[in-house]
């Protein structure tokens, strides 16, 4: 079962971005995680919860759907906010238990409104912004949501959450309003979970993370090397040496092939100590 959700991940990771099903990618993430999950179901679940919104008559008008009738449905109607007394259970990343229980991070709860906003034909992106995932609805110059909170965002607010985050003296740029790919989402999101697992020391679980993020970006050698780092803390110092080598032979970043041949070097020390 957890070969065939893999291989259905690795189906989606080989489309285009364009045609990359951010809720059907995150729905497998979990699967792959938690037992039992239909994947069907839970998409199912989002097409419900876009019906709802459409049937209810307080949000129908001649003008299109205004944004914060969206907004309040989502976070005040249904009621999803942010986990702030369990912010790193990592079931906080799993779309399925986010649907359930209404909870989540910003990254999750991000993908509820990109969801949503889909099937209405509203468009919602992503954006990776320094220290929170935040919302763009309508383009580059639309409306900026934080879905951890539900807030309707100003550039003002943004400046705040901004120096809040990264100091008194940070400047807002343009780039950091940039959308967010569905690679990139999904990195994200894979990478919050890795971050997680690699604190608990929970190798195969965070291998899990680096497995997919490889089918995402084949070419990032960065994965490679905690890949290696993985089967260092597993003790396979054979698949680990092997691992370094090949960043070696094909990256082009130089100061990731110092760290592989630093690695390597330290695992062949390591292996002529005498105990």
């Amino acid at each position: 079962m957890d070969d065939d959700i893999r291989n259905r991940f690795a189906r989606l990771a080989a489309q285009r971005d364009a045609d990359i099903r951010l809720d059907e990618a995150a729905l497998l993430i979990a699967a792959e995680a938690e037992q039992d999950i239909s994947v069907e179901h839970y998409l199912s679940e989002l097409d419900d919860l876009a019906v709802r919104f459409k049937s209810d008559d307080r949000f129908h008008t001649h003008l299109g759907i205004p944004v914060s009738a969206l907004v309040n449905y989502i976070h005040d109607d249904l009621g999803f906010s942010g986990n702030v007394t369990d912010y790193y259970d990592p079931a906080n990343s799993y779309l399925n238990r986010v649907i359930d229980y209404k909870h989540g991070i910003p990254i999750s709860l991000a993908l509820v409104h990109i969801a949503i906003g889909s099937r209405l034909g509203i468009p919602v992106s992503g954006i990776s912004f320094p220290g929170n995932f935040l919302v763009q609805y309508g383009g580059r110059s639309g409306t900026i949501v934080d879905p951890f909170s539900g807030r309707e965002l100003s550039r003002a607010d943004c400046q705040n959450m901004l120096r809040q985050i990264a100091g008194p003296r940070a400047t807002l740029k343009e780039e950091y309003f940039s959308p967010a790919s569905p690679r990139d989402v999904l990195i994200r999101m894979l990478d919050n979970l890795k971050q997680i697992f690699w604190r608990q020391k929970s190798w195969e679980e965070s291998k899990a993370c680096i497995d997919r993020q490889l089918l995402l970006f084949p070419e990032r050698d960065e994965f490679n090397v905690q890949l290696g780092a993985v089967y260092e803390m597993q003790g396979n110092v054979t698949l680990a040496q092997y691992t370094y080598t090949q960043v070696l032979q094909s990256a082009s970043d130089d100061q990731l092939k110092k760290l592989a041949s630093k690695r390597l070097l330290a695992l062949v020390s390591d292996s002529k100590t005498i105990h």
